[in-house]
């Protein structure tokens, strides 16, 4: 083994071994679940060269794609995820339109994304044309799904068909439900650009949602992909969700770029959701582990994960 795999390998061993839960927290636990997620990465398909600060030497889809394929290996059930803002940011965008981006995620295994304000920049149709071609993908990997639930998409029907206001996943022990929401357009997206697209109220869109999945599909954990922001001057963001939809177990965020090295975890009435965002630009990986039984959750805990060489 070359020393930069060993190097490799041994740092994703020790993230698995940072974690919080042990075989004493899962302890009358039926079923466990690893989130891994990214937010935000812009078109960044290669590392940052030198020059950026922080962030030189960093990120890469090369290198997150094995970091997921290692963890992957050793943490049993999965899900890979992302929180919007796959486009713009690169000449990677600009030449391929989201193409690439979105047929990358699909190699990746990716299983949801939701859809940020800056997936719109090229407009709906050109957004449709990024899905139509990961589509046409001959790959192994599940399909991978794009959901939102307070996007209103009745004017935008070829759009409106490859979305979904939630998706249901079933591993052992387990059943997960997974939605998600976007920002609202006024100011961030010119309206020619979401044309048939309309904004809901994130709240009241997600709570029939959640109620859903709980009283219908029997789920044991929700998780929420949110593009609304971490902390915002206006009522929605990630950290006051939980408080407007109880029910919520984890919240996997983007927009705001915010860099966390653990998630945070917000009251709700139905107990607690940890709420987490790992930067931007996938220079980080986020990690969120979850011991269930009988639709409570009896430990949880996460880390960011810096993707590297």
């Amino acid at each position: 083994m070359e020393r930069r795999d060993f190097l490799a390998t041994l740092g994703a061993a020790a993230a698995v071994s940072a974690l919080p839960l042990r075989a004493a927290d899962e302890a009358g636990a039926s079923g466990r679940i690893t989130l891994l997620h990214t937010n935000d990465t812009h078109s960044h398909i290669e590392p940052f060269g030198p020059g950026n600060g922080a962030l030189s030497g960093r990120g890469g889809v090369a290198r997150r794609a094995t970091l997921i394929k290692r963890l992957r290996a050793s943490v049993g059930s999965s899900l890979l995820l992302d929180a919007g803002d796959t486009f713009q940011g690169t000449p990677f965008f600009n030449m391929y339109k989201g193409r690439l981006d979105y047929r990358l995620m699909r190699m990746m295994g990716y299983e949801a994304t939701t859809l940020g304000n800056h997936d719109f920049d090229n407009g709906v149709d050109m957004l449709v044309a990024a899905m139509e071609s990961m589509e046409r993908m001959n790959h192994p990997n599940a399909p991978f799904a794009f959901i939102n639930c307070n996007f209103d998409f009745k004017g935008a029907p070829h759009l409106e068909k490859r979305m979904r206001p939630y998706m249901v996943r079933e591993f052992p022990g387990m059943k997960v439900g997974i939605t998600g929401v976007g920002v609202a357009f006024d100011g961030l997206v010119a309206p020619q650009n979401h044309l048939g697209v309309a904004w809901r109220d994130p709240y009241e869109s997600l709570n029939p949602v959640v109620k859903h999945l709980r009283e219908k599909e029997k789920v044991d954990l929700v998780v929420v992909l949110s593009h609304l922001g971490y902390q915002m001057d206006g009522p929605f963001d990630d950290l006051r969700l939980p408080a407007h939809v109880p029910g919520v177990d984890a919240v996997i965020g983007g927009h705001t770029h915010t860099f966390l090295d653990a998630p945070v975890r917000v009251p709700q009435a139905m107990g607690e959701t940890l709420v987490f965002q790992v930067g931007w630009a996938g220079v980080n990986l986020g990690r969120m582990d979850f011991a269930v039984a009988h639709g409570e959750v009896r430990a949880s805990g996460g880390l960011s994960m810096p993707v590297e060489a």
